[in-house]
């Protein structure tokens, strides 16, 4: 038991060490790209992302005996809080895939529907939560973790097949289209090579772990990982939008209005997690070559 305990407290110092130490490193950029323009969708799903991990810190608090009046009943706190946080980490991958496939409803219906049953799963199993033993609602937590291996897997694979078919057809191309496509792919992947690790497992574990503690071995690092990543791609993307060239910029606004002026999902979507790069590239590629021969017949 006192072998549990330790392992219990190390995995939770070191999930706020890993909160910390990005929270230090990602506040210049928050600081000049999130509370340095206005309000967005986008600037409440970072916040949620980044800041409902804050609920690592009150279970640390709750195992320890620090909080009245009991373990359970904080536990039930942070497991509300990583409802939100859980949320808007699926939130932020539904727009993305919807955004790079060009508004495809299709795409948005399916990671959605998965979306909105895992929301739901995930409040009924808060009243159950307790900190020593299992959940006493069983069912709705293991229908999450499938679920969550479904959609992590499905969006970053539908995100990275979109990403590769674009660089594919960007590789006779400058490179100043290349950048916010770059960090798409890089972080998608990122997410992908990491986050499929964590969820397995923890799949795994939910099923042919004995009952308690080591069910939710991996609980503790999922959830800040995730939060963590998906506010460093909004960060990135901030960044990325910030540094558009003039005429990318022109191809982003005229792509963007065009989106916005068909229906109000497109407008809260774009361009906060992205854009389609089919109708961008059209828009920009004639320029560029016009550039180049420009240039060439200067040379």
């Amino acid at each position: 038991m006192a072998e549990i305990n330790n392992l219990q407290f190390e995995i939770q110092y070191a999930s706020i060490v890993l909160i910390w130490y990005d929270w230090i490193l990602t506040l210049p950029m928050e600081v000049k790209y999130i509370w340095g323009s206005k309000i967005r969708v986008s600037t409440i799903i970072y916040i949620l992302c980044h800041y409902a991990l804050l609920g690592n810190i009150l279970y640390l608090f709750a195992i320890s005996h620090m909080l009245k009046p009991s373990c359970d009943t904080w536990y039930k706190i942070v497991g509300a809080l990583s409802v939100l946080g859980r949320a808007a980490i699926m939130f932020s991958f539904t727009a993305r895939a919807y955004a790079v496939w060009g508004r495809r409803r299709v795409i948005f219906a399916y990671l959605a529907s998965i979306w909105i049953i895992c929301i739901g799963l995930d409040i009924a199993h808060v009243p159950g939560l307790r900190c020593v033993g299992s959940s006493s609602i069983p069912i709705a937590n293991d229908l999450l973790s499938i679920l969550m291996v479904v959609f992590e897997f499905s969006s970053a694979i539908l995100i990275s097949i979109r990403c590769i078919q674009t660089i594919k057809d960007r590789s006779s191309c400058s490179k100043s289209i290349k950048g916010f496509w770059d960090l798409t792919f890089q972080q998608g992947i990122l997410y992908f090579s990491f986050m499929s690790v964590f969820t397995t497992t923890s799949v795994i574990l939910d099923f042919r772990a004995p009952a308690g503690f080591y069910q939710r071995l991996l609980n503790a690092l999922t959830l800040p990982l995730s939060g963590v990543l998906t506010s460093r791609f909004i960060l990135h993307l901030r960044k990325c939008e910030h540094n558009l060239s003039a005429l990318e910029r022109v191809a982003v606004e005229t792509v963007n209005t065009t989106a916005i002026n068909g229906d109000l999902l497109t407008s809260i979507i774009e361009p906060q997690f992205g854009w389609d790069p089919v109708e961008v590239d059209a828009l920009v590629r004639p320029d560029l070559e016009v550039a180049d021969i420009e240039n060439t017949a200067g040379v």
